[in-house]
């Protein structure tokens, strides 16, 4: 994910959204690239992916109050935008080998890709399911133990 570090600093200078650049990269990336099969052995993790995707996990719990009416539209939006915090955060600190990197470009980009269809369209009831689709493939391709027990 480094190029996307180059691409951060290019889209700053210019006053581009930093984070719309990086989820259309993302989203560009993930719907072209082929499926990335489960691993017979979990990836590794870092620091950052584990406690940015922990968070992620509970901003999506949150946003499941949302779908039956118990948040406001503006607070779903927040919620998106820190879940595009948190995939930037990831991308920036990314130190995993290329194909634990190629398996978590599926998994931030539609986290990226539901988290910007929710603040463009709050009616969207299918964003969230999208959100849950993608840490559980997180969970099920990372070792990130206390993740996959659903524990923070």
């Amino acid at each position: 994910m480094r190029p996307f570090g180059v691409a951060l600093g290019f889209f700053l200078l210019t006053g581009l959204p930093a984070s719309l650049a990086l989820a259309q990269q993302h989203v560009s990336h993930a719907s072209t690239a082929a499926p990335v099969a489960v691993p017979s052995q979990r990836f590794p993790t870092d620091a950052t992916l584990r406690e940015q995707m922990r968070a992620i996990r509970g901003n999506v719990l949150a946003l499941e109050h949302y779908g039956h009416g118990h948040i406001t539209k503006a607070l779903a939006a927040q919620l998106a935008d820190q879940i595009t915090a948190h995939v930037n955060t990831i991308i920036a600190n990314c130190k995993l080998p290329p194909d634990a990197d190629a398996a978590l470009h599926g998994i931030i980009g539609s986290l990226l890709q539901n988290a910007s269809a929710l603040k463009a369209d709050p009616g969207r009831s299918d964003t969230v399911a999208g959100m849950h689709k993608a840490l559980d493939q997180y969970g099920r391709t990372f070792d990130d133990p206390a993740f996959s027990q659903g524990e923070d």
